[in-house]
């Protein structure tokens, strides 16, 4: 059975074969070439689902649903494997509703045609540095793994320079625990160290320069 942890991994070798298998079929008829290329992206994105809250003397634990908002700013560089594969390093910014964080990634990208105004599919994986502030109902956290995918359009504004739109799930470990309460009082207690899986859709518009 595939655990959810390796979700991330999984999904990064699929997009690697799916983006490498045409370059592969194509090196016997041209010789593979390299470009550079900037991305610069903002966006927004809410959160879905929920996570392990505490457990209070004779309930069940409660489940606390993920209501943050991050507004990400980022910028990536990186090269075009012969016109259609991108593979770079981003940096950037994301402002939360309770929280600051610095993220850095890998990523990789897919044209779906060799063309400048065509549908793309995106992935970053990498981990984000930085705090999950603490509120009244849950404790701070500190950032872990992150993972996104995505899909987009680009399209031609002016030579080597395009405007990309995109839709993308994001997923974002946070390190941090919740507290078993023993008594009514809440006087006798015990923390579990926890990773909470927080997840998001969103959207990004972007400028790339090639």
């Amino acid at each position: 059975m595939i655990k959810l942890s390796q979700i991330p991994r999984l999904l990064l070798l699929a997009l690697f074969v799916v983006a490498f298998s045409p370059l592969a079929a194509q090196e016997s008829n041209a010789r593979m070439t390299l470009e550079y290329f900037n991305k610069t992206e903002i966006g927004a994105a809410f959160g879905i689902g929920s996570f392990k809250g505490d457990i209070d003397s004779g309930y069940a634990q409660r489940k606390m649903r993920n209501d943050q908002l991050i507004f990400p700013i980022q910028t990536i560089n990186g090269f075009i494997v012969s016109g259609r594969v991108g593979i770079g390093l981003g940096l950037g910014v994301e402002i939360w509703k309770e929280g600051l964080f610095f993220p850095i990634f890998g990523h990789l990208y897919y044209d779906f045609k060799p063309s400048e105004n065509t549908f793309f599919g995106s992935l970053n994986l990498g981990t984000a540095i930085g705090t999950r502030y603490e509120t009244s109902y849950y404790p701070s956290g500190k950032g872990g793994l992150l993972f996104s995918l995505g899909v987009g359009y680009k399209m031609k504004v002016v030579k080597r320079l395009q405007f990309e739109y995109e839709l993308y799930y994001r997923y974002q470990a946070i390190l941090s625990h919740y507290t078993i309460y023993y008594d009514s009082a809440r006087k006798k207690f015990s923390t579990v160290d926890e990773k909470f899986p927080y997840n998001f859709i969103g959207f990004k518009i972007g400028i790339f320069f090639h």
